[in-house]
């Protein structure tokens, strides 16, 4: 590519360009994206993100509770 530009300085000047959509293109086709169990195990650690968050949840909830209840 740059010998070509190189030889095609002299002419009139032009935007060169390299496709890199295709390039992704052909790695893609080469390697596929991730595997199922790539997918599963990205899916199982977002249900526990939320199994933590809603344990957290009730934890606060218990303690403001006992906050409240506390004589000061």
């Amino acid at each position: 590519v740059f010998e070509a530009m190189k030889r095609h300085e002299e002419e009139e000047p032009q935007c060169y360009r390299v496709a890199s959509i295709e390039v992704v293109e052909d790695k893609c086709k080469a390697q596929p994206p991730s595997p199922p169990v790539a997918r599963v195990v990205v899916d199982s650690n977002d249900e526990q993100d939320a199994e933590w968050n809603r344990e957290i949840e009730i934890f606060l909830q218990q303690l403001e509770d006992d906050l409240e209840e506390t004589p000061k």
